[in-house]
C-alpha cells in the first residue's frame, strides 16, 4: 500500500476493507406470529325447554308396551338351540300316526256348535241363544267375558247373556263363538303350553289385523276374521296329537322336538282341521292358500288378506320371531292392488296387541 497509503489511514481519509463476515446456516424462514384476536365473550349456553310431566296415563302407557315386547319374546325357541334335545324316534312315530290318518286333532265344542248352528239362522230368538249358552257354564262364563273385553266391548258392559248377545248381534257373536271354540282346543300343559299361547295370541292379532286389512280392500270383514282366526289351526292340530301321542307312550317331549312337529306338519294339517271346523268355504282356501295366495282362484284376494295380516306383527316380533318384511313387494300387495300406506301403522299393530294381551291374561 506504501508509505502514502498508510499517512491516509491514519488520519482516517482512507477507510480498510470491511471484513468479511461468517456466513449463517441456511434455515426456513419463520413468520411472525400474528397478534392474538381478543377473546369473544361466550353467550351463555341456552336454557333448555322445560318438558312437559309425563301423566300416569302415559307413564303406564308406557310400561305395558315394554311388558308387551317382553311378552312377544316369551316362549320363543332361541334359533341357536333349535337342533339340540330332538326325539328323532318320536318325530318318526307321529309322522307314522299322521300318514296313517289315526291322528286326533281338535274340534270345536259340542256346545259352541249348537249355538253356532241356531245363531246361523237370521231370525234367532235371544232367548234360545240366551238358553242355549248358559248349558254350558264354560262357554256362557267365555260370552261375557269376551263381550266385555277390550276386543269386543261397547261403551258399556254387559252383566246378562241375552243383553250380550243383543249387543254383539249375529255376525259378532258368530265370531266369538268361534274364537271362544278355538280358544278351548289350547294345550295347557307344559312344553306344549308355551307354543300355543304365543300360537293363540298371534292368531288373535292376525284376524283383527286381517279385519282392517279387509275393510280398506273392500272384501268381506268377517270373512276375514274368521281367516285371520284359523290360519294357524294346523299348529293347534300339531300340539294336540304330539300330546296325545306323548302321554300314550309315557314320553317327555322337549321344546325343539314340538317345533320340528310343528315345523314339518302344522301346514300340511290345515285343509284337514279347517274341515273338521265346516268354516265356510272361501274362508277354508284362504287359510289353505295363504302361503300362495293366486293359487286358491276365486278366493285369493281373501288368501292375499290372510297372508298380509299375517305378516305385519313380523317386523315388531308380534308373538313370532322378528323378521323385517318389504310389504311394497309382498305377494299379497300384488293381489290386492293395495296401497302400502292403507295397511295398520306400526303403533296401531302394538296398540291391538295390548288389548289382546289383557284379553288373554284373563283369559
Amino acid at each position: 500500500m506504501g508509505v502514502l497509503g498508510g499517512l491516509l489511514e491514519r488520519i482516517g481519509l482512507r477507510r480498510a476493507p470491511a471484513r468479511p463476515r461468517p456466513s449463517m446456516p441456511a434455515g426456513p424462514v419463520v413468520e411472525p406470529m400474528p397478534a392474538p384476536k381478543p377473546a369473544k365473550a361466550e353467550a351463555p349456553p341456552a336454557a333448555k325447554a322445560p318438558q312437559a310431566p309425563v301423566s300416569d296415563e302415559e307413564r303406564e302407557r308406557q310400561n305395558a308396551l315394554k311388558e308387551l315386547r317382553r311378552s312377544f319374546q316369551h316362549g320363543i325357541l332361541d334359533a341357536r338351540f333349535r337342533e339340540i334335545e330332538v326325539d328323532l324316534r318320536f318325530i318318526e312315530d307321529f309322522k307314522s300316526l299322521i300318514d296313517s290318518g289315526q291322528g286326533e286333532f281338535p274340534v270345536p265344542p259340542a256346545a259352541a256348535f249348537d249355538v253356532m248352528r241356531i245363531v246361523d239362522d237370521p231370525g234367532y230368538p235371544v232367548t234360545k241363544v240366551a238358553a242355549a249358552i248358559a248349558c254350558d257354564p264354560a262357554l256362557a262364563g267365555s260370552v261375557l267375558s269376551l263381550a266385555n273385553s277390550p276386543l269386543h266391548r261397547g261403551a258399556q258392559s254387559v252383566e246378562t247373556l241375552p243383553d250380550a248377545i243383543v249387543r254383539l248381534g249375529q255376525r259378532h257373536l258368530r265370531l266369538l263363538l268361534l274364537e271362544i271354540a278355538l280358544h278351548s282346543t289350547r294345550v295347557t300343559a307344559k312344553p306344549y303350553e308355551a307354543f300355543t299361547t304365543l300360537a293363540w295370541k298371534h292368531s288373535l292379532l292376525t284376524a283383527q289385523l286381517a279385519h282392517v286389512v279387509a275393510k280398506s280392500a273392500g272384501l268381506d270383514v268377517d270373512h276375514a276374521y274368521m281367516a285371520g282366526l284359523f290360519h294357524d289351526v294346523g299348529t293347534f292340530a300339531v300340539l294336540t296329537a304330539a300330546r296325545k301321542l306323548a302321554n300314550r307312550q309315557t314320553r317327555r317331549i322337549t321344546a325343539q322336538t314340538l317345533l320340528k312337529l310343528i315345523d314339518a306338519h302344522a301346514h300340511a294339517l290345515d285343509a284337514h282341521v279347517v274341515g273338521l271346523w265346516r268354516l265356510p268355504e272361501p274362508v277354508a282356501q284362504a287359510v289353505i292358500h295363504r302361503r300362495s295366495p293366486r293359487e286358491s282362484n276365486h278366493d285369493a284376494k281373501l288368501a292375499a288378506v290372510t297372508a298380509i295380516a299375517n305378516d305385519l306383527g313380523r317386523p315388531v316380533g308380534a308373538w313370532v320371531p322378528r323378521r323385517e318384511i318389504d310389504f311394497a313387494k309382498h305377494p299379497g300387495i300384488e293381489t290386492l292392488g293395495l296401497d302400502v300406506a292403507k295397511l295398520p301403522a306400526e303403533s296401531a299393530i302394538l296398540g291391538i296387541a295390548l288389548k289382546i294381551e289383557k284379553v288373554s291374561g284373563s283369559s
